[in-house]
């Protein structure tokens, strides 16, 4: 039960930090917004890309 209270805490003190970076910083917010939205289409190409030579394999 201990290890799931420190995975909580954990979880919402990097929460905070990038939330209070986000709202006090304009240089935060353009950082973290590069990197949530480069970071998602970035895992949508891996994604696709899977797919597509799963869907190849399968073909040939």
């Amino acid at each position: 039960m201990d290890k799931k209270i420190y995975t909580l805490l954990t979880i919402y003190i990097v929460y905070l930090v990038i939330a209070l970076s986000m709202v006090l910083s304009t240089g935060a917010q353009k950082v973290l917004t590069a990197l949530i939205f480069g970071g998602v289409g970035i895992g949508i190409f891996l994604i696709a890309f899977f797919i597509w030579m799963l869907n190849r394999k399968h073909e040939g």
